[in-house]
């Protein structure tokens, strides 16, 4: 076409000019002479010379589509130089545009090869047009070869299916869409040798002005790496890294699962929940290699003792579940049995230490009859506590007629409810008289502190929230509250601040607290009532489990002018060999001693020694659970300092006291209950 353009061009030129040429001569001839022969032969020389030209160019004109083509067909070319002026000129224009091209042409098949994914064009029947480089080394053959084969053959034959059809469905609807933005994805497994590779494979149409489609692009991605990294996140979402079991939240996905049929299909499963005993004993002692060690045997263990179908998940620390599908009351309490022996049958060794193990195992039945999904988890959690309480690697089914076990799973609820109490000051403070028996105790009158929770007009044995106090650690915040309170009361009432010594409990968080210890000191100096208005009681237990620490608080609220007093003495272990640890000034005799002093001459004994002991440590001794008349006689004659309990007066609400004109009157009977509490711990009075 270039070579036709060209010369066809200089053609009509050439014959332009001699046409101009001739006519002007024969005019001229004619003109001058009078006749044209004269100029024949000028007239032949120039065309002779035109002819020449003309020929000239054409030459020129060859050479100029050569070098072009030349240039095109991406071989090595040397420079054309032209004797006509104009083709120089044509020459070098075509030239550069024609390496812009192939530059471009050159970096488009660059990048492509420079992609490490696998880009394929086809044509509208799905055969190979062109690809990279990658696509040749996938498909292990050159060019020319993959251009003899339609895409879906070849595969076909990687992937090890027939993906012909497929392909031909993804044609059909591209065809049919014709929305060049739409991308078609699918994968495949491929194996190339012994390893197996998922390919990703992206289709998208190529179409023409007129929309009709003349091909497809295909990209072929390898995602191997990333599939093994979501495989690996979702193994790690549902199952536990240690032990290989379900993790909390694929069991409670299971648990739902089970609770649905249960109401549905009126199947009966169970759960059983599982706390091991002296795990952390082993974690502390032997490193946290050996807990792990330990973890992954009880999950053997668990997957050995129960049916293929069960459940079996780790849910916490040392916190395990089964659940139990299509089961009985009799066989779930048999395979409870029966782990039971095996974790008594476990040997575990770690670095020559031998650890005896064992589990606290709760069951409860999962019916059409039973609660929603939180009930029975609460079921499962309070059958496990009173497991434990049993003692080691023992078990409990859930029983609605066992009280112990109703009161337990309604705990959650009382934490709530003692929220709501803090909060809303829904507690109130009862005192209860501390009489004294002889001259050697002070002239003071000794008030104890005790505890109230008001609901629905009437109020609440601490019996009730205690356990719940005491199991979701509230009892600083618990003990806090009562501290406020009487401080505040104290502080409203000068004229009694040389007249009585209240006395305040703390738990045994709250006296190993320095916290709220220093919280205490705190209030007191912004407050002007006397430190020595105040004794704090704590507990023989508290103390003893925390020695150390206990006696570094106890020690800064007797400098601060506290009294202290030792709780329910003579209830925990190793209590004389501790006694002279703490700086206490009076020892309250626990009441289990006192309340059959009359009968019990064990409980006699006891009771005379302790307050043998007290005297010899210069300290008060303060009997509680005294019941009547004869009793305090008794623990007169014994040389007791103080005595307390329902047989000397009633507790009473704090806020009456200053209107009490003898705070040893029988009660009016405004609580009506007999709080066999008062007298326990500090704060649930």
């Amino acid at each position: 076409m270039l070579l036709f353009i060209i010369k066809s061009k200089y053609s009509l030129l050439f014959k332009l000019l001699a046409a101009v040429f001739f006519a002007g001569a024969l005019i001229f001839a004619w003109v001058t002479y009078g006749e044209i022969w004269p100029l024949l032969i000028p007239f032949l020389l120039v065309g002779g010379l035109l002819f020449s030209a003309r020929r000239a160019i054409n030459v020129e004109t060859d050479r100029l589509i050569t070098a072009l083509i030349e240039k095109l067909s991406l071989k090595p070319a040397k420079e054309t130089a032209f004797h006509f002026f104009p083709l120089q000129r044509i020459y070098l224009a075509v030239n550069k545009i024609i390496a812009a091209l192939l530059l471009k042409v050159e970096t488009h098949n660059n990048t492509l090869n420079a992609i490490s994914d696998i880009v394929i064009r086809t044509d509208k029947n799905g055969y190979i047009s062109d690809a990279n480089q990658a696509g040749l080394k996938f498909f292990s053959c050159d060019f020319d070869e993959l251009k003899k084969h339609c895409f879906a053959e070849l595969m076909s034959k990687k992937a090890g299916e027939d993906t012909r059809d497929g392909f031909k469905d993804i044609l059909e609807n591209i065809s049919s869409d014709k929305s060049p933005d739409r991308v078609y994805k699918n994968t495949y497994t491929v194996k190339p040798g012994k390893q197996s590779l998922s390919i990703e494979q992206d289709v998208s149409g190529i179409f023409d002005d007129n929309g009709e489609l003349t091909g497809t692009v295909i990209v072929l991605r390898d995602v191997t790496r990333a599939e093994q990294l979501r495989a690996r996140l979702r193994y790690q979402a549902n199952y536990d890294s240690v032990t290989k079991l379900f993790n909390r939240y694929k069991f409670e996905q299971k648990l739902m699962d089970a609770w649905h049929d249960a109401q549905e299909n009126k199947q009966q499963h169970a759960l059983l929940q599982l706390d091991m005993d002296r795990f952390k004993l082993i974690n502390d002692n032997a490193g946290h290699a050996a807990g792990d060690q330990l973890l992954r045997e009880v999950g053997q263990l668990l997957k050995s003792a129960v049916r293929q179908s069960d459940i079996c998940a780790r849910i916490g620390g040392d916190e395990f579940s089964i659940l139990l599908l299509g089961t009985t009351k009799e066989s779930t309490l048999t395979v409870m049995e029966k782990l039971n022996a095996a974790f008594k049958q476990l040997p575990f060794s770690y670095h020559g230490q031998v650890f005896e193990v064992g589990a606290s195992i709760g069951g409860t039945l999962i019916n059409h009859t039973s609660p929603p999904l939180v009930e029975i988890k609460r079921q499962a959690d309070a059958a496990c506590f009173m497991a434990k309480n049993k003692g080691i690697n023992r078990c409990q089914l859930f029983d609605d007629n066992d009280e112990s076990l109703v009161i337990h799973q309604q705990e959650p609820r009382w934490a709530a409810r003692i929220h709501q109490a803090l909060e809303n000051d829904e507690f109130e403070l009862f005192f209860q008289p501390i009489k004294a028996l002889n001259s050697r105790a002070n002239n003071k009158q000794h008030l104890e502190i005790l505890l109230r929770l008001k609901s629905d007009n009437q109020y609440l044995s601490p019996s009730v929230f205690l356990p719940a106090v005491e199991r979701f650690r509230l009892t600083d915040k618990v003990d806090a509250w009562v501290v406020n309170k009487a401080f505040s009361w104290l502080s409203q009432h000068p004229e009694l601040w040389g007249e009585i010594v209240i006395s305040i409990n703390l738990s045994g968080e709250s006296v190993t607290n320095t916290a709220l210890i220093d919280h205490i000191l705190t209030l007191h100096q912004d407050l002007p009532f006397p430190s020595g208005a105040v004794c704090f009681e704590i507990t023989e237990t508290a103390a003893i489990a925390n020695m150390s620490k206990a006696t570094t608080m106890v020690e800064k609220l007797r400098f601060a002018g506290f009294a202290i007093a030792l709780d329910d003495f003579g209830k925990g272990f190793s209590t004389f060999s501790y006694l002279k640890n703490l700086p206490a000034k009076y020892i309250k005799i626990d009441g289990s001693y006192v309340q059959d002093v009359l009968n019990n001459q064990s409980d006699l004994a006891i009771v005379k020694a302790i307050n043998s002991l007290a005297k010899t440590l210069d300290m008060y001794t303060i009997a509680e659970f005294v019941q009547c008349e004869q009793a305090m006689s008794l623990l007169d004659d014994i040389g007791v300092d103080f005595v307390q309990g329902y047989g000397i007066a009633r507790p009473r609400p704090l806020a009456q006291y200053h209107t009490l004109s003898n705070v040893y009157e029988a009660g009016d009977g405004l609580i009506g209950d007999s709080f066999s509490g008062d007298g326990a711990s500090a704060t649930c009075r």
